[in-house]
């Protein structure tokens, strides 16, 4: 039995309770905040039990009270897009770009995506492990409590499933929650003539034996020219379906590929990047529910363009903002920084980039029914920082981290 929990003089409390009530994430207005000024929050077996305005209620005989300073409370942050297991640097390609050279020149040269599996294809998974929880303890100094995590530098079904097995038995280790992604089609594997040969081999080799050990919730693949078309990818994202694994995509990032019309027609739960998605791909999206994630950290280390959320926002999808924390193209881990920088440079508006990287990036891993909100029922996940506003909090561009990380009504920071 845990403990209950009481918060106390909260300055400015951020609920997002109007979206989780209404179970919403699109079109979100200031109201949608939820806020409430000079709060508590009364926090019972993990879950938020109530909270208010005024004097707080009493808190039973042996309960944990939580002295918040006057500062802001909000929820836990959703990082839903990130790549942390992996071995290597790519470093020096960094200064490539630096030189001229595109992300595509680099992967022609063998580097880029093939670099990292080189390095991880060697790592032993103890190795894999360190750097992965590693990894996730600096997401989580900054305030993210919930990440879906990607394979994708194995690029064969041993190295995919040594990955897979990393990340679950990460799971264990984290306190945080992940949701894991299988992407085995983020570039060709050398020994494969063809993208259609190695997405064959994973649908019927690789995706059975991740169902059977129940190694990952979704699936993902990259669609773009040099790497996988919306054709070759079918294979395994029928097999995906088949076996009851959800979909995610990355989507028209440097080119019009189609793949965001690819994912309404698969349902997927979300297309990121989408630099380049068509208008009618994107109104597709919206009338299918997929989420549009957008991902600003690669805009601003890689140098390729940002995406415009003010199409998706109108075709109704709920949009939400990732890291792509990866070793080449995003070395970036600072969720609020890339918050920040979605409002900045993608055009959402304060609430939208707020809820953005909570309810909305819980809605794109579909774990809005407990996380992304202080709201009566769910998961006690959340944040306190010595700020007077959710104002300060967007325009700090990540630079101070929270005083206090709580998971599941349990002080983690």
């Amino acid at each position: 039995m845990q403990p209950d929990v009481l918060i106390t003089n909260i300055g400015e409390l951020l609920t997002l309770s109007p979206l989780a009530m209404e179970k919403r994430a699109n079109h979100v207005k200031q109201a949608d905040l939820g806020i409430l000024k000079n709060a508590w929050m009364k926090i019972k077996g993990g879950k938020i039990a109530s909270h208010g305005t005024g004097t707080p209620p009493e808190l039973a005989h042996g309960g944990i009270l939580c002295d918040a300073n006057g500062g802001l409370v909000m929820p836990g942050l959703v990082d839903c897009h990130t790549h942390p297991v992996f071995a290597g640097s790519r470093a020096k390609e960094f200064c490539m770009r630096l030189e001229g050279k595109t992300y595509q020149e680099i992967a022609e040269a063998g580097g880029g995506i093939k670099n990292s599996m080189t390095a991880t294809r060697a790592a032993s998974e103890q190795e894999l492990l360190a750097g992965t929880t590693s990894r996730l303890g600096i997401f989580l100094r900054h305030g993210v409590t919930s990440v879906e995590v990607k394979s994708g530098y194995g690029l064969s079904v041993e190295s995919e499933l040594k990955q897979l097995r990393v990340l679950r038995a990460a799971a264990k280790k984290s306190p945080q929650h992940l949701t894991v992604t299988c992407l085995a089609l983020h570039a060709v594997p050398p020994e494969f003539k063809s993208a259609a040969s190695w997405a064959t081999e994973a649908a019927e080799k690789l995706l059975p034996e991740v169902a059977r050990e129940h190694l990952a919730d979704c699936v993902d693949a990259f669609i773009e020219n040099g790497y996988f078309s919306a054709g070759d990818a079918r294979p395994f994202l029928d097999a995906a379906k088949k076996l009851g694994l959800r979909i995610r995509l990355h989507a028209d990032e440097f080119s019009e590929s189609g793949c965001a019309r690819l994912a309404a027609e698969y349902g997927a739960e979300s297309a990121d990047h989408l630099q380049f998605a068509s208008d009618s791909g994107t109104a597709a999206m919206g009338k299918a529910g997929v989420c549009a994630v957008l991902l600003p950290g690669t805009s601003v280390y890689s140098g390729i363009p940002y995406t415009n959320s003010r199409k998706f926002v109108e075709a109704g999808c709920v949009v939400a903002v990732a890291t792509d924390f990866n070793p080449g193209s995003c070395v970036a881990d600072n969720l609020p920084m890339i918050a920040t920088l979605a409002a900045l440079h993608c055009k959402l508006k304060p609430a939208e980039a707020i809820a953005a990287v909570t309810y909305a990036a819980a809605y794109a891993l579909r774990i809005h029914d407990r996380k992304g909100a202080l709201h009566a029922g769910f998961d006690a996940d959340f944040i306190v920082h010595q700020m007077e506003s959710h104002e300060s909090w967007l325009a700090d561009l990540g630079r101070h981290v929270p005083q206090q990380v709580w998971i599941k009504g349990q002080r983690i920071i």
